[in-house]
Formats: C-alpha cells, structure tokens, sequence
C-alpha cells in the first residue's frame, strides 16, 4: 500500500459542514430533544438536556476526524477516532464525481461531493461539504490526467450542445405521473399503517358532515371533483419536473460530459463517455407520437442516491428525435444507430412471442368463460388474433447489428428501445438455450457488462437462428478479445 501522505498534504471539510451534518441529522435531534426535556421534566434534573449535544458533538467528530489528500495516482481518504480508517481510492477506479447544491450552498460557496466506484451501490466517499475551490482541486486531480484538452484557450466553460426546453420538461412531468404515484403511496401507507382508522376517529364528526356533502352531488359535480382532482395531481407532477430538471443542459469538457439541472437545488452528474458501459434510447408510445426520445447511458458506477436519479439515470431525459443521432455523436461516437445494418431475428420467432402472449392471455380467458362460455370463446378468438398481429409486428421490429465498435439491439413494439455496447465494454459472453430454444433449433446471446444491475437489464439478443447466434459469439469473442478492457 502507498504510503500515508505528509502532514502538510492532508485537506479537511470545510468549516460548514458542521452545520450541514448536524442538519441532516435533524429528525435525530428532534427526538433527543423531546426525550431530554421530558426526562428532564419528570426527573426535575436540567441536566439531562446535556443529551441535546449529542447529535452536534457526532457532526463535530466527523468534521474533527475526516481529512483527504490528492496524491499523483489517488485520492487517500481518512476518518475515525477509536477506529481509524484509512483508504486509498486510485483516480482510474472512480466512475462518477456528482455534486449537489442548494440555495444555502450556494449562498455559502459550498457543495456536496459523491465519488462513485464500481465496487457497489453506495458512493465510495461523500464529501459533505467542500468549497468550490476544493471540488476544482478534486475534478482536476480525479480527470486531469485522463481528460484531453479542454478547448480553444481561455475557454472556460464550453457551451452545452443540449439544453431541456420548458416544454419537453412540462412533458417530461406530464408522462412521470409523479402525482398519482404520490396519491397511490399516500393510499398504500394510510391502509397498511391503520391510519385510516385512526383519522376516521379523530375527525369523525367531520367525516360524517363530508360523506353527507358527498351523497349531496349529483353525477355531473362529482365529475367535476374528479377533474379538479387530476389537474391538481397533474399539476403536482410538472411542478416536480421543474423542480428537478430546470434549467436541464449538457456539456462537453474534454473527454468529461456534465449534466446540471434543479430549479433550486442544483445537481451536477460528470461522466466520462469513455466509461460508458450501457447506452439505450427509449421511446414510449407517447413520445415517438410526439417525436420525443430519452437517452440512458450507464457506467460501472452505482445509482446510491434516488435524489440524484434524474441527473444521472437519464443522460437526456427528453429531446426532440430529430436532434437525437446530434445528441448521441457527442455522448457515444460509436453508438451510430441510424448507420448500423439491422439483422432480423429468426423467421419463426413471432411464433414464440405468439406463444408467450396466448399464456398470459389464458388466465383471464377461463375466468370469463367460467361465467359466461359464450364470452369465453369469444374473448379467445379476440384475444388470439391480437395476440398473433402483436407478435408479427415485434418480430419486425426485433433486430440486432455488428457496428465497426459496437453491437446494436432494437426491440419493442408500441415502447420502442435501442441499445448499443462497445466491444471493449464487454465483460462476459454467453450462448443460452432453453428447451423450446433446442426444438426450434434457436438460440440468445447475453452479454454482461461492468454497469449490469437491476437498474439496467443485461443486454440480451433473443430467437437467433443456431448457426446466426454460434456466428456472432465467435465475432463477439473475437472483437472484445483483441480490446483491452477500459473501465
């Protein structure tokens, strides 16, 4: 291991971040609050409050303990008191450097700093807070010797070749529904917590004077309620929307692309496009009516923080599709989906996806026909000759391409997606074969990369012909093989 860097090398937080981290412990401190003044109460001793300080002698420990230092190759990080912990994170393993900041940050000249490495999801440090002085100092000492030259000179902040329009972020909130997600969770807690009883008995002369409103109204006002009831949900959605994605722009530095968007709370994302392990463009049915399209590229960093899946999840989270293949030729060169020859999957694949959707089709079927064989049968009839156009239509659509860096997947029939990852990406290869695989002589390939996860499904060519899919594992092996691996 390095050797632990000079005194004179070591950095601390700044002097803030006392008040952010006690801050952020603030549900904590309200309840030793409640609990010291009570005891305090019942026990007639004031000094119990001296429980109080905990919370702010826990941020003042950390503030004490934590320090870091930028050396030629790592970033060295050190913290505890009892138990001292001392990591060493090289400069080539970090994935992501994302930034929060808020209206105090700014008015402070601080920020918040989360490091990302492949090693989970949780970020490798969280630097709560630095100046900005310090986070210049750790962007230059984690990308400056990766990162090609910034620009013409006295460049310093090259323009965004992309920026969110008000209204694609209006439609971005539009189709997030955050409002109804928000209203179903709400639903969801107030049933499984028994807190609707509980407010049906404390409010319950109310209750009865609004279920008597409620018998009161006619059809036509209470379609009035609920009209009044979904703007207000959709307002709640595109204010969200604004709210994360305001002011929404992308820029290129180098080899560095950042995200920055938040109306109030600003979220910046860095990812260097050439750790980009995963790029996908998806359209919903929505979207490609209204010429829309979001892009998703993914690196071996985790998704720690549901406060920063916006910036980080959706590179793009919206554009106009005529501006996409623009958009793509600056985050990934090699993902050139307009130029990649598509290959169709085999003939016969429509008859698998005709199979998979008569399965989920039967079900229902026997539910209807054990009420009524008439409907049944008519219901089966329906539902087949849907599911057999259904079917037709997506293997039309299901292709695969072999670019000059990279293969290429499209799929999906009114939800459209295309991904695309580059051979050096690659970590694992592997030719599958279920058993109605083998009777249709069929075969898929999947392929693993380093940014993998739940979050972002493996990259999986389905229904090849067995000779189609042994042609393309040989082509696989043999272009990822002659590629060293790049994080």
């Amino acid at each position: 291991m390095a050797p632990e860097p000079p005194p004179a090398g070591w950095r601390r937080l700044h002097v803030s971040s006392l008040f952010f981290d006690a801050g952020r412990h603030a549900a904590s401190l309200v309840l030793w609050a409640g609990t010291a003044v009570f005891v305090a109460a019942r026990s007639q001793e004031a000094w119990f409050l001296v429980f109080l300080l905990l919370p702010l002698l826990e941020a003042l420990v950390r503030f004490a303990s934590f320090r870091y230092a930028l050396t030629e190759e790592q970033l060295v990080l050190r913290e505890g008191v009892l138990v001292r912990t001392l990591r060493h994170v090289p400069y080539a393993r970090i994935q992501n450097i994302d930034t929060l900041q808020g209206p105090l940050h700014r008015l402070l000249g601080v920020v918040e700093v989360r490091l990302e490495t492949a090693s989970g999801e949780e970020p490798e440090a969280v630097f709560r807070v630095v100046s900005t002085a310090q986070l210049a100092e750790l962007r230059a000492g984690v990308f400056g010797g990766r990162r090609a030259a910034p620009g013409p000179a006295g460049e310093e902040r090259p323009a965004p070749f992309f920026r969110m329009s008000a209204g694609d972020i209006l439609l971005f909130g539009l189709l997030a529904q955050k409002g109804l997600l928000v209203l179903g969770g709400a639903w969801v807690a107030l049933h499984e917590l028994d807190l609707w009883g509980a407010l049906e008995r404390r409010f319950a002369h109310e209750a009865e004077a609004l279920e008597d409103r409620a018998q009161a109204l006619d059809a036509w006002r209470w379609a009035l309620v609920a009209v009044v009831v979904l703007l207000f949900l959709q307002g709640a959605s595109v204010l969200w929307s604004f709210l994360k994605l305001a002011g929404f722009r992308i820029e290129r530095r180098g080899e560095d692309l950042r995200t920055t968007c938040g109306l109030f709370t600003r979220q910046t994302a860095s990812l260097p496009r050439g750790r980009v392990q995963y790029l996908e463009v998806r359209q919903s049915l929505v979207q490609r009516l209204l010429g829309r399209a979001s892009v998703r590229a993914l690196t071996a960093g985790g998704e720690s923080d549901a406060e920063r899946r916006v910036a980080r999840h959706w590179i793009v989270p919206l554009a106009p599709r005529r501006e996409l293949a623009r958009i793509l030729a600056e985050v990934q060169p090699a993902a050139d989906f307009e130029g990649v020859r598509w290959r169709a999957v085999h003939a016969h694949a429509w008859r698998r996806l005709f199979v998979r959707a008569v399965l989920v089709l039967l079900v229902p079927v026997l539910l209807v026909t054990a009420y009524s064989p008439l409907l049944g049968a008519l219901a089966l009839v329906g539902g087949a000759l849907g599911a057999g156009f259904a079917a037709r239509a997506r293997a039309r659509v299901l292709a695969w391409g072999l670019g000059d860096e990279a293969v290429f997947l499209r799929d999906g029939l009114f939800a459209r997606r295309m991904a695309c990852v580059r051979f050096e990406k690659v970590q694992s290869l592997a030719l599958v074969r279920t058993p109605l695989d083998r009777r249709a002589r069929m075969a898929r390939i999947a392929l693993d990369t380093a940014g993998a996860s739940k979050a972002a499904p493996r990259f999986v060519i389905p229904f090849l012909g067995l000779r189609e899919a042994r042609f393309l594992m040989r082509a696989l092996e043999r272009k990822s093989a002659a590629l060293d691996f790049r994080w």
